[in-house]
């Protein structure tokens, strides 16, 4: 019977799916102990737990692929990936960022669960649909900062109350982050300019400074 299982919960090709979704698969095949039924699932290593009510289908049979970034945008929603992440997944910085972070509209949370752990920083509602972008795959969507988003908020939420010149800035993308310089010029002014016009962040203020010095702008 649990090829049977498996072969509905496969219908959901995210491998992501809620309590309610898994109960009518169960009902429908039959089953009446719905709870019990999980239960073994989730020893068998079928379904894992995300948080309360929201599993990973964890094939036994197949060979099916979890994209953690469609999940991050489930957790905890509306959010979209960012900060360290984010920079990462561009390439700017040279770390593999394991914790997948996250910016969301609701207070900060953070999720530790059998397939990685995920975090979320709360943002105010006037920055947050700014330069967001849509990753299409075959699994699914999730929201994204660009890269341009993804330094600002991360240079937005550091409590280092020194970054406010192009030298400290400076020091924080090439030794704390590591980027390198020269990808600046690749970057949209637009965006690090709406970005500042709506949090009117001095930090903010100093890294579109130095990216129009960068891209011969001033």
């Amino acid at each position: 019977m649990i090829i049977e299982i498996e072969k509905e919960l496969l219908k959901f090709k995210s491998h992501i799916i809620e309590f309610a979704s898994v109960k009518n698969i169960l009902i429908t095949l039959g089953y009446k102990s719905i709870e019990d039924k999980i239960n073994e699932l989730k020893q068998k290593g079928v379904l894992k737990s995300i948080k309360k009510g929201l599993y990973f289908h964890s094939s036994v049979i197949y060979n099916n692929i979890l994209l953690k970034e469609i999940l991050a945008n489930i957790i905890s929603g509306p959010s979209y990936i960012s900060l360290e992440y984010a920079l990462s997944y561009y390439g700017l910085i040279p770390e593999i960022v394991h914790e997948l972070t996250s910016v969301s509209s609701k207070r900060s949370k953070y999720f530790s669960t059998e397939v990685g752990n995920f975090s979320y920083r709360m943002i105010k509602k006037e920055l947050f649909h700014i330069g967001l972008r849509l990753e299409e795959t075959e699994s699914g969507n999730f929201i994204i900062a660009t890269k341009e988003k993804a330094l600002c908020d991360t240079i937005y939420f550091n409590k280092d109350a020194s970054l406010l010149s192009k030298v400290s800035i400076l020091t924080f993308l090439e030794n704390d982050l590591r980027l390198e310089i020269d990808e600046l010029n690749t970057f949209d002014i637009s965006i690090i300019q709406t970005y500042y016009e709506k949090s009117k962040s001095k930090k903010i203020a100093v890294l579109l400074k130095l990216l129009q010095q960068q891209n011969g702008n001033i």
